[in-house]
């Protein structure tokens, strides 16, 4: 059981030095606030430094951040208090001594000061977190970095910014896309077999893209938007005609942040309508009415 818990734990450390190679990242900023004790003349003050290796505020067995209460051994050796409690006999993964019973304090201390900002405050998030709160809190933010759906465009932002980028510097071409009105049904036409049709709202100016791809014996397609993946879903229709037949799907968009992952989302999400190769007969334009709705998942 010692050598599998070391050998874990090496493996783990090996990938994560890996992947640092491949992307070494800037130092981090960290904010601590130092106050003075109640009663004393001290005045409170912050300042900022640099971590050289912000991997010593992780825990070293599961790599996530280390939150209160943190436990070592008689060696140092620290460890989570979730995986204190997963460890066979509480025995340390780097000398084998016992922990889980003995407090860091120092370390916990150390924890609860540092204040870092949201790896999104680029893009316009304002929040001041512990650092144990950071992967939570970035795992919801609503500033996630969203990428503008044109092609040849590298732009980057919040979702909340895309659109006037996307008016302003797309919105002119002969590739800008359809604009339509929420509650309204429109028409978009896609000429081949894998295609991209950008959307954008007439007054608020959110993004969707109309995906469409190969998929076994026809053709799927479906309706995503650009924001992040937690706000909520809109409701839409889907519908195509041929001949006297007539296919529709009443469903949701799914959210994406990248438009080059949108086939991706599409295949997982299940959200989309199946054309048989020859409904609207070879060589014709595949015309489909769509309308999303104002109202949410």
């Amino acid at each position: 059981m010692k050598k599998v818990i070391a050998a874990t734990s090496r493996k783990r450390k090996q990938d994560r030095s890996r992947a640092k190679e491949e992307q070494v990242p800037d130092d981090e900023p960290v904010t601590v606030k130092a106050s003075g004790k109640k009663g004393s003349s001290a005045q409170d003050k912050s300042f900022s430094f640099f971590l050289s290796d912000p991997d010593v505020l992780d825990c070293p067995i599961c790599f996530n951040p280390l939150t209160t209460p943190v436990y070592q051994c008689e060696n140092g050796h620290v460890a989570c208090s979730a995986c204190c409690s997963r460890i066979l006999e509480k025995k340390c993964a780097s000398c084998f001594l016992s922990i889980g019973s003995i407090r860091s304090r120092a370390l916990e201390k150390v924890l609860e000061s540092i204040k870092v900002l949201c790896a999104n405050a680029k893009y316009g998030c304002t929040e001041t977190l512990r650092y144990s709160d950071k992967s939570g809190h970035e795992s919801q933010c609503n500033f996630v970095p969203c990428s503008c759906p044109h092609s040849h465009c590298d732009f980057v932002s919040s979702f909340s910014d895309l659109p006037a980028h996307y008016r302003t510097e797309h919105g002119s071409s002969a590739s800008a896309g359809v604009r339509f009105s929420y509650d309204k049904p429109f028409k978009v036409t896609l000429d081949s077999d894998d295609d991209v049709t950008i959307l954008q709202e007439v007054n608020g100016g959110k993004l969707f893209i109309v995906q469409n791809f190969v998929a076994g014996l026809g053709n799927a397609v479906s309706v995503l938007c650009i924001q992040p993946e937690l706000l909520p879903n809109y409701r839409c229709q889907i519908s195509a005609k041929s001949n006297g037949c007539s296919l529709v799907m009443n469903s949701f968009t799914k959210n994406t942040q990248n438009s080059a992952m949108a086939r991706l989302a599409t295949i997982l999400s299940s959200r989309f309508l199946v054309i048989p190769t020859d409904y609207f007969g070879a060589g014709k334009p595949r015309n489909f009415e769509i309308c999303i709705f104002r109202s949410y998942e």
